[in-house]
Order: structure tokens, then sequence, then C-alpha cells
């Protein structure tokens, strides 16, 4: 399940720039991701929320735009 490896690299960018901005929550997380990783909205998710449990980030929903090719990037952090 490479979901894993992947809800962790969001996390771990997340959480920089949390600390940059000084914010205490993330509520939603804008992804564009490729579809040539094979990853669903659904297992993307639970990986997240597993992860993400007792930390600045639990709560947050994913919301991910499906693309044409390999990429994976956040495009926007909504945080308070």
């Amino acid at each position: 399940m490479h979901e894993v490896g992947i809800a962790q690299d969001i996390i771990n960018s997340v959480f920089k720039q949390l600390e940059a901005h000084d914010y205490k929550r993330v509520s939603k997380i804008k992804l564009t991701v490729g579809d040539f990783n094979l990853i669903t909205q659904d297992s993307l998710q639970s990986c997240f929320d597993l992860l993400a449990e007792n930390t600045k980030a639990q709560g947050a929903v994913l919301e991910i735009e499906q693309t044409q090719g390999m990429e994976i990037e956040i495009n926007h952090i909504e945080a308070e």
C-alpha cells in the first residue's frame, strides 16, 4: 500500500506549512494526483486519517483532483 507513504509525505509537507504560519489545525487539503499513481480518494483518505490521528491534521479532508501523469501536488491548505 503505497498510499501510506504518500499520506505521510502529505502530512510532513502540511506540518512544515503549519509551523511557518503558526496555524493550529488543518481542515482541508486540496491535492492534484496523477492517475498513474493508481490512488483512490478513499484509500488515501483512510491512510491519511490513520496517520493524522492525534495531530493538528486530525479530521482534515483531502480533496483530490485526478489528472494525467505521475505528479502529486498540494495545491491549497485550509487551516486556522
